[in-house]
């Protein structure tokens, strides 16, 4: 074990692992986990909890005082001994460029000077194309380059962001290209799992990675990282990737899958139980995760402002878009969904639970190499 990845693990102390006999195997993930990135998770969950509890802020000054504590009014948790966080972006993965095997299809309006997307991938040194509206060329261009920009012939046609996938999907098929991305252009991070921690990856072969796992697979028909506020990192008993859930964001798509984007709300899960209904399975990495900014009031837990452009306008401009969103999805699949409350507004609810029966087949001639690679990506401390 490297000096720094032994630095990065001491902050954060985990349980002692219970030797459990002569039973004790390794989980099935490790079978299939092959040839990619290491993966190591333990469990650094707290063995004890105690709830205090306070009259005044008074009390709990003078209690965070006695003890060293940094905590509040705000505060919901702590640690003592308290442990020391990481600095943002104290380590991260770096890399040389490594471009993605498939095409990088980013579909965007309004934000040709305010999306995030187009600089991280920049950052990895992996190239794009923007697809946008025929009235906004020019600024595109403007911002991003020519060999940057599809522009799609036409605009405002008030369907959201399904004209332009669906364009794009006939582009990718027309190139004969048997995969290809189809990425949001509010994504601010792309980051790595391991050892306890999510940090973020500027270089390597983020994409190539997943790219070349679903490439052993004969019937994945959308792949793609999970978002990082759904993947504990404390969590020792989680394998590095989750199949038959939905796929959403970032999303490799298999070209010849005999499917088109549909409807106005919703499009990620509604395109991912299709295929699921039909028997493909669906892949989401928890091994490489993306964050998004909030691109409509209410779609983050912060305070953070939306980011302005996109289907802003369009699409979520309803009094209570959320409650919208789960009616379509409900009538397009009404065995699978339901619509319930809670944190305080409606959403959708699917239990994936019955698509365990769709099995990852793998393709013949794929020869098991029981050995990490690390796709160029160096845990280093930051500049």
């Amino acid at each position: 074990m490297s000096n720094l990845k032994k630095e990065l693990k001491s902050r954060r102390p985990v349980k002692q692992k219970t030797p459990s006999g002569f039973f004790d195997v390794e989980p099935y993930w490790r079978d299939i986990w092959w040839g990619m990135p290491e993966f190591e998770m333990e469990d650094a969950t707290p063995q004890y909890k105690i709830v205090m509890n306070f009259m005044t802020k008074e009390d709990i000054k003078e209690f965070a005082d006695r003890l060293g504590l940094h905590i509040s009014t705000t505060t919901d948790s702590a640690w003592y001994p308290e442990q020391k966080r990481l600095k943002n972006s104290e380590f991260e993965y770096i890399g040389p460029a490594i471009d993605s095997k498939y095409p990088i299809c980013i579909p965007s309006k309004g934000r040709a000077e305010i999306q995030t997307t187009g600089k991280l991938l920049d950052q990895l040194g992996v190239s794009y194309k923007f697809f946008v509206e025929s009235t906004e060329k020019d600024i595109y261009i403007k911002n991003l380059g020519k060999n940057n920009v599809v522009v799609m012939p036409f605009h405002d046609l008030g369907q959201g962001s399904i004209p332009a996938r669906n364009f794009i999907w006939d582009w990718a098929e027309k190139r004969g290209f048997p995969r290809h991305w189809v990425v949001d252009d509010n994504i601010n991070m792309f980051t790595r799992c391991n050892c306890n921690r999510r940090l973020q990856v500027r270089g390597g072969g983020f994409f190539r990675a997943m790219e070349d796992f679903v490439d052993r697979y004969t019937n994945i028909a959308l792949a793609g990282p999970h978002d990082q506020g759904f993947v504990a990192d404390r969590q020792g008993d989680i394998s590095p990737y989750l199949f038959n859930s939905r796929v959403y964001s970032c999303t490799l798509i298999n070209t010849e899958l005999p499917y088109r984007w549909r409807g106005r709300y919703n499009e990620d899960t509604d395109l991912s139980l299709r295929v699921l209904k039909d028997g493909w399975c669906t892949l989401l990495f928890r091994a490489f995760l993306m964050n998004k900014l909030a691109t409509h009031n209410g779609s983050s837990k912060s305070n953070t402002p939306a980011l302005r452009g996109g289907n802003t306008d369009n699409v979520y401009n309803q009094n209570d878009y959320r409650l919208s969103f789960a009616e379509s999805l409900k009538e397009q699949h009404p065995d699978e969904v339901e619509i319930v409350w809670k944190f305080g507004r409606w959403h959708h609810q699917v239990d994936y639970s019955k698509f365990k029966r769709n099995k990852p087949i793998l393709c013949p001639g794929v020869i098991l190499i029981k050995e990490n690679n690390e796709y160029d990506m160096e845990l280093v401390k930051s500049k």
